[in-house]
């Protein structure tokens, strides 16, 4: 059950190009409506507002040439996505994270939720894409604001009731390709495309 009181980082869904399932090129234009544009809603009214995109930072994560893959548990909150592997470290832009007129809530958001998620302190993150879908409830109503995190910390499961993490090689991650959630897909295919 969501809290009612638990605001969410929003933006108007007409400002997302039209959904697909690759990984789309970040407009700077966009990234800079998505940084001074976007507000607050609750999130239970946001969960189910296809108006509106939650914004979420999604970090892939590398650490000595390989990335940090987990697996969602059943201690997670989010039903829908219990059981499948994730390489992406993110989730909901808060309040909390806009700390002022000059700073960035998509970038405060991101520096919480690596230590939070995987207690990483030190790195250095590019924005490299976006990700709008709309084949999962979830999805029509998120964008993932993609960022490549070269960590300096090796990363590590900070919350194990609800997440289980490795660092895995590009075959590996290859190999339970099928479990990936969605997202996670569009990066491993963006990845091959790159590296190929």
């Amino acid at each position: 059950m969501l809290s009612r009181m638990e605001q969410v980082y929003v933006l108007p869904a007409k400002a997302f190009p039209p959904a697909r399932d690759t990984l789309i090129p970040l407009e700077p234009e966009l990234l800079k409506r998505i940084e001074l544009e976007g507000f607050f809603m609750e999130r239970a009214q946001a969960e189910e507002d296809p108006r509106y995109r939650q914004i979420i930072p999604y970090a892939l994560v590398r650490y000595q040439a390989r990335h940090f893959l987990m697996r969602r548990t059943r201690g997670g909150g989010e039903a829908r996505l219990h059981n499948l592997y994730t390489l992406g470290v993110g989730g909901h832009i808060n309040p909390q994270d806009q700390r002022g007129p000059e700073a960035s809530p998509l970038l405060e958001g991101l520096r919480r939720e690596l230590l939070e998620e995987v207690g990483v302190r030190r790195y250095s993150a590019e924005p490299v894409g976006l990700i709008v879908m709309s084949d999962t409830p979830v999805s029509c109503v998120h964008a993932g604001v993609v960022f490549v995190v070269e960590s300096e910390d090796e990363p590590r499961v900070q919350e194990a009731e609800k997440l289980e993490g490795r660092l895995a090689a590009q075959a590996d991650i290859q190999a339970i390709y099928e479990g990936l959630e969605g997202w996670s897909r569009l990066i491993v295919d963006w990845l091959r495309a790159l590296y190929s």
